[in-house]
């Protein structure tokens, strides 16, 4: 009997651990939009990872070079300032992770994503205006990103954002299959 219990507290303790570890892992959905030349519309991918509770991280093929963080649950923790050279800006300071499968850290890095406009501070991007006025070592850091979630990289990335007056936005996308 006693084997028998300490059996099923074995048990629940391992999914309580387990589930705590995924807790922040999502899933992945691609769509695909058709050409319409009506309309002006080229065809385009749109793959967007999904924590529930958390948030999403939306990009757009992996040939642009530009993704987005929405969080459902609570606004970013918006940041402004002013640059002399291109005006002012808001936006939030994000730290990136990417991992090996095993958790082991191989990389960090901190990225700078802009605030949306009309999104009430709930959805914030890399920039897209040109290299020149693009965050110095923008585009790299989003290669890096986007290497790592490739098929068969075998490299988890977690992105981690301040949230205001609640718990950070922290997720963690695997590559998509």
């Amino acid at each position: 009997m006693k084997k028998v219990f300490f059996t099923f507290v074995l048990m629940l303790v391992s999914d309580l651990i387990y589930a705590q570890a995924t807790e922040n892992l999502g899933s992945w959905e691609h769509t695909r939009t058709e050409a319409d030349e009506l309309k002006d519309q080229v065809a385009s991918d749109v793959f967007i990872y999904t924590v529930a509770g958390m948030g999403d991280f939306v990009c757009w093929g992996f040939d642009e070079f530009q993704f987005r963080l929405i969080s459902t649950e609570t606004q970013f923790d918006i940041e402004a300032g002013y640059s002399r050279f291109g005006g002012s800006y808001a936006g939030v300071s994000i730290n990136v992770g990417i991992y090996t499968n095993e958790g082991q850290l191989v990389e960090k890095f901190k990225m700078w994503l802009d605030k949306e406009d009309n999104r009430a501070n709930r959805f914030v991007r890399t920039r897209n205006a040109g290299s020149m006025s693009n965050p110095v070592g923008q585009k790299g850091k989003v290669k890096k990103i986007f290497k790592s979630l490739k098929n068969g990289s075998g490299q988890k990335v977690r992105i981690v954002a301040p949230r205001y007056n609640t718990t950070d936005f922290d997720i963690t996308l695997t590559p998509i299959e």
